[in-house]
């Protein structure tokens, strides 16, 4: 499909750099064309109501593979500080699956201080607005819609360096290495 087009919109620098390496596209024929988001509906829904009064860490993304929640809940684990102090919700994704709970028992973390929610865009925005912080530790990305929505609840923001996070985030983030779990536990202890 790409070969045959006349043109073709790319959604981040990145996406458009990894086009022209995969394919042999002319650049004049590409235009990067950031995406935006739906603004998240404000119900006045409290964080608490869904997670309890202690100060959380957010995730909000799916949790295999490249999205890399191990590298998240290493960094976490490794912490006695954010352990500590913090517990991390994860929404999105469907339940937390036996091999994670697996990891997490290994690690040394609890059911209550890892703990999924699930639902609709009320209570994601919800969930923005009570967060301590949101993490990001995706290694791959073609953009990258969570971060902005976190920015525009003003919940700060806490992610990868690489492929186009950078480029959606700017200079509003603290930044880390996705596959250097101190680096991601720096960065979080951090903010």
């Amino acid at each position: 499909a790409v070969n045959r087009a006349d043109h073709v919109f790319c959604i981040s620098e990145n996406t458009r750099r990894d086009l022209c390496e995969i394919h042999d596209f002319p650049e004049h024929q590409m235009t990067v064309t950031y995406l935006g988001y739906d603004e998240l509906p404000q119900t006045g829904l409290q964080a608490e109501s869904l997670v309890g009064p202690a100060p959380y860490i957010l995730h909000v993304a799916g949790r295999r593979g490249y999205k890399n929640f191990d590298g998240l809940l290493r960094a976490f684990a490794a912490s006695s500080w954010l352990k500590g102090n913090f517990r991390l919700v994860c929404f999105g994704a469907g339940a937390l699956t036996p091999d994670e709970r697996g990891l997490m028992a290994g690690l040394g973390l609890s059911a209550t201080q890892v703990i999924h929610v699930g639902g609709g865009d009320e209570r994601l925005a919800a969930l923005y607005q009570g967060a301590a912080a949101f993490v990001y530790p995706s290694k791959y990305e073609g953009f990258g819609i969570p971060p902005l929505e976190a920015m525009s609840l003003d919940c700060p923001v806490i992610c990868s360096n690489t492929s186009s996070i950078p480029e959606v985030v700017g200079n509003a983030g603290e930044y880390f290495d996705p596959d250097d779990v101190d680096s991601i536990k720096v960065a979080i202890e951090r903010v």
